[in-house]
């Protein structure tokens, strides 16, 4: 990992870390203090720049890759306070929410998205059966992901029905759509959607589109998720009344950090809807993810977990990174229980 601090002057002064993983991924985590955050999915440069206003005591803007910065540093925040109380992080959530810790083992699903080698039914078939004998029996993939032109829907489905068949009846196959296709496109299709036997349909309507989140779900017999960028509440209450969305996905990351992500948690229980945190992420994030899942209720939708896309993940931080087949046990150490290695490996 290399590591450029904001400020190099100030030791408190947020610092940007990052890992190249593959052509696609870069963990780009945070570092304040003591604890640690995670920015995936912005620009390092743009990072850098954000992370340069936070020292400064700017306010960050309400964009995605403000929202992205603002979410690694109240990570890393909460990990520091966290740390400096002795507590895990789920204590520490706990303290503060009045939510009680209702688990130390959080069940995963395997997100095969990025491990495939290349986009067609075989690959994502021996993807799946990797992520099936390393005890996953739920597996996510984003079959449209790279697919364009007219046959970009019959080859997206061929993808899934190859991972439906290597799942069997009894495992969970998991679609997300990526906003890629239209309400309409999904709708011509429906029939095969539903007999994919899903276990959840993500990102087909935007969330503040209630009619076509209305119009996909009387259609295609699955349930519906989606959230994954939402911050506030306002982003997430039309779709919650609607009756549409079965399972809110807000990210620790873009959501603004683990007590935002609660916030968004209680709301969507309020409306009898289930929580997955969106966790297409690096370690630090996922540790993050699974502390906030340690207060959600158990029996819910497992949390997702990146599958196969490097050999090496869990030896970027220390402890190991604690994931056991299917699970992540929770670690008794301060904080999210693992530390980051930032010298180059």
């Amino acid at each position: 990992m290399n590591a450029a601090p904001a400020d190099a002057s100030d030791p408190t002064s947020p610092r940007p870390v990052s890992l190249r993983v593959t052509e696609r991924t870069t963990w780009l985590l945070v570092r304040q203090g003591h604890g640690w955050g995670e920015v995936s999915d912005i620009p390092e440069a743009e990072a850098a720049r954000l992370l340069g206003m936070a020292a400064r005591g700017d306010a960050l803007p309400d964009t995605f890759a403000g929202r992205t910065v603002a979410g690694g540093l109240r990570t890393a925040a909460a990990d520091a306070a966290a740390r400096d109380a002795g507590l895990p992080l789920a204590d520490w959530l706990a303290e503060r929410t009045g939510r009680p810790v209702l688990r130390r083992t959080i069940p995963l699903y395997a997100n095969i998205n990025r491990a495939l080698s290349d986009r067609t039914p075989q690959a994502a078939a021996e993807t799946a059966r990797t992520a099936v004998a390393a005890g996953h029996t739920a597996v996510k993939v984003a079959p449209f992901d790279g697919l364009a032109g007219p046959g970009q829907i019959a080859r997206g489905l061929e993808i899934a029905r190859a991972v439906r068949d290597v799942l069997g009846p009894e495992r969970t196959l998991l679609l997300d759509a990526h906003h890629l296709l239209t309400v309409d496109e999904l709708l011509v299709h429906a029939q095969e959607f539903t007999d994919l036997r899903l276990g959840w349909l993500e990102d087909t309507a935007r969330l503040d589109d209630v009619t076509g989140l209305r119009r996909v779900r009387a259609a295609i017999d699955a349930p519906l998720a989606g959230g994954e960028f939402a911050a506030a509440p306002a982003e997430v209450l039309p779709a919650l009344r609607s009756g549409a969305l079965d399972v809110l996905m807000p990210d620790v990351k873009h959501a603004g950090g683990p007590l935002r992500v609660l916030r968004l948690a209680a709301l969507a229980a309020d409306h009898g809807v289930s929580v997955s945190p969106h966790n297409p992420s690096g370690p630090v994030a996922t540790a993050a993810s699974a502390h906030v899942s340690a207060l959600l209720p158990p029996g819910g939708p497992p949390l997702e977990t990146m599958f196969g896309e490097v050999s090496w993940r869990g030896t970027t931080v220390t402890p190991p990174e604690p994931l056991t087949g299917a699970t992540y046990a929770l670690l008794p150490d301060p904080g999210i229980g693992i530390t980051p290695r930032t010298t180059e490996r």
